[in-house]
C-alpha cells in the first residue's frame, strides 16, 4: 500500500465517522436532557476523530505528493 492509498483509507474512515455523527445528531433531537449529555460525550469523541482521520490524511497525502 502506498501513501495515496493509505490517505484514501483514512478518508474513507472519515466519511464512517461522518455518518455515525449525522445519526447522532438526530438522536439528539428526541431524548431527554439527561441522556443529551451521554450524546454530548458521544458526539465530542466521534468529532475529535473524524479531524484526527482527516489530519492523518492530508499528512498521507503530501507525503505522497512529496514522494512522487
Amino acid at each position: 500500500m502506498n501513501y495515496y492509498e493509505w490517505s484514501q483509507d483514512y478518508l474513507n474512515s472519515a466519511d464512517e465517522v461522518a455518518r455515525v455523527i449525522n445519526k447522532l445528531k438526530k438522536q439528539y433531537r428526541h431524548v431527554s436532557k439527561s441522556e443529551r449529555k451521554q450524546l454530548d460525550a458521544k458526539l465530542s469523541e466521534y468529532r475529535r476523530c473524524y479531524r484526527d482521520c482527516l489530519q492523518i490524511a492530508k499528512l498521507l497525502r503530501e507525503r505522497h505528493e512529496g514522494a512522487a
